[in-house]
């Protein structure tokens, strides 16, 4: 078995702890880098075997190279394919639970962008990512709205302050205590500018950056952010910029309150208020018993905001590892990203 396929089946392997078959355009964006991986090929085997050798994968993966794999991997049932969706064998459920797992994306891509359009009107936002479950079109009905933002290197509370207070007007932000908030935008993490590379690193996160999209962007920032993440190809072998299919409208009266916002507060009074707003927000963080519970991350410094305080990572990382062994796929064991114990 070549790289390649192995590399293939990892990656719908992946996608089926979170019960989510792939599209040939799917595999290939996430296609996970074949130099992770080999296949034991010591397992069940004699002495006086000869033992075939592992091709390597080619430095280039074109679509055309997946579309044979993938045929083929069907044809000797490596994988289960229906009407453009590829799974493993014995998971044909999952096609009609991807069909509707779309139309309610379809719902909920509806509603966040008819209320992330007003986000337009926060002082020193220079990005909205809409990340998780929406962002990978596999939404449950009780889903919240995740969003990565970045922000301007410096005022990283004030213009979280805003995104806070504009969020809360139209009723759309998850609350701190809520256990479920469908629909409800959830600020999770936030990076400054000049801070674009995520220092937690892991196949997880990879995949979560290559499912990320931009909503609302200022000019040239993607370009950077990729650049910044350009490790995430050592885990995912097609990242690249992600792209914006489904992204707000720039609305200029917005964007001009927006920028008549900064003018405003491009002075020593809003270096003032940032010092007050970073102290006060800290302070609420460091006595949020969430802060410390297992499982998660919670980040905050003047540079980088992420509330991750139960994390689902670990558990897709050890179900793929362990999985890996089951069908004798062997290489790099993958890590989480730095979790807290738990």
């Amino acid at each position: 078995m070549n790289l390649l396929r192995i590399s293939i089946f990892a990656t719908i392997l992946y996608y089926d702890s979170f019960n989510f078959p792939l599209t040939l355009a799917e595999v290939y964006k996430y296609l996970i880098n074949p130099n992770r991986l080999r296949l034991n090929l010591n397992q069940d085997r004699s002495k006086n075997q000869q033992r075939a050798p592992l091709q390597r994968c080619p430095l280039l993966v074109s679509a055309a190279d997946i579309v044979i794999e993938l045929e083929n991997m069907v044809r000797v049932g490596l994988i289960g394919h229906n009407n453009g969706f590829y799974f493993l064998p014995e998971r044909d459920d999952l096609y009609e639970k991807r069909i509707e797992k779309d139309k309610l994306a379809n719902r909920k891509w509806k509603k966040f962008l008819a209320v992330a359009k007003y986000l337009q009107l926060a002082p020193y936002l220079r990005v909205i990512f809409a990340s998780g479950s929406l962002a990978a079109n596999n939404p449950e009905p009780k889903s919240d709205f995740d969003i990565l933002v970045v922000i301007k290197s410096g005022r990283l509370y004030t213009g979280r302050l805003f995104l806070w207070l504009i969020s809360s007007a139209l009723g759309a932000r998850r609350r701190r205590f809520d256990v479920v908030a469908p629909d409800k935008l959830c600020f999770n993490h936030y990076l400054t500018d000049d801070n674009l590379e995520l220092s937690h690193q892991s196949l997880y996160i990879a995949q979560s950056l290559a499912n990320l999209r931009p909503v609302i962007v200022s000019a040239g920032i993607l370009e950077k952010f990729t650049a910044s993440n350009k490790w995430a190809n050592s885990y995912c072998y097609n990242f690249r910029q992600p792209d914006s299919y489904r992204n707000v409208k720039p609305n200029r009266f917005m964007l001009g309150i927006a920028g008549i916002g900064e003018a405003l507060l491009d002075n020593f009074f809003g270096d003032f208020l940032e010092k007050i707003l970073r102290s006060f927000q800290q302070k609420r963080i460091k006595n949020n018993p969430m802060t410390y519970e297992s499982g998660g991350r919670v980040i905050f410094n003047d540079r980088e905001l992420e509330f991750h305080p139960r994390s689902f990572e670990k558990i897709v990382i050890n179900n793929y590892n362990n999985r890996l062994k089951k069908f004798s796929i062997v290489g790099i064991e993958e890590k989480d990203s730095g979790l807290t114990c738990g």
